[in-house]
């Protein structure tokens, strides 16, 4: 009789770990996939922001720039607006990649979606950067105010411009780490 007691115990707590091993699974997982959907809305943030100050400028501070006569020729007006055109449109596509993600989908199926937004993202620096570089230079040869303090504002622009940049990537890059940490980590828990 103490031993058929004694098993049924056992079986009872094991039961009982069994059920909140499951349940401890269930809260690590929900809490991995609210810090990946954290690190996801960081990245839309960003886009958001990205986007209307790129609208922002397209759309009032060249145009009020060239309204004041700042821009003397037409040429320098339309480059600078293409280039922002163009950052809008780089912008927008990085927002429509970033609407894939879903923290409820596979594991597999977001690495996938954050490896597409990676190359992409990469694809707008690559392209977007040198391309600004060209408007802003472009502009500075079209305007001919190339003087010595026109020359030191096209310095500290790149060199702002180059730093915000840089901060800009290093933050991204550590929240692409958090999304891929989470990911792996989920991965890993869903696996049998």
């Amino acid at each position: 009789m103490e031993l058929k007691e004694l098993k049924q115990k056992w079986d009872a707590l094991d039961k009982g770990l069994t059920r909140s091993e499951m349940y401890n699974k269930k809260v690590l997982m929900e809490l991995l996939g609210g810090k990946t959907a954290t690190s996801y809305d960081k990245l839309r943030r960003l886009g958001i922001f990205n986007l209307i100050v790129t609208f922002g400028i397209a759309t009032v501070l060249i145009p009020l720039l060239h309204s004041r006569g700042v821009f003397g020729h037409e040429a320098t007006f339309w480059i600078l607006e293409a280039v922002c055109v163009l950052g809008l449109l780089m912008v927008i596509c990085r927002l429509g990649i970033l609407s894939r993600f879903n923290v409820m989908s596979d594991p597999e199926a977001q690495i996938r979606n954050l490896v597409r937004y990676k190359r992409y993202y990469v694809y707008e620096m690559v392209i977007g950067v040198p391309l600004a570089v060209f408007a802003i230079t472009s502009t500075f040869f079209i305007e001919k105010t190339a003087s010595p303090l026109g020359w030191a504002f096209l310095a500290l622009g790149v060199l702002a411009g180059a730093s915000c940049g840089w901060m800009g990537w290093q933050r991204h890059k550590g929240t692409m780490q958090e999304i891929e940490q989470s990911l792996a980590e989920l991965k890993e828990l869903k696996a049998p």
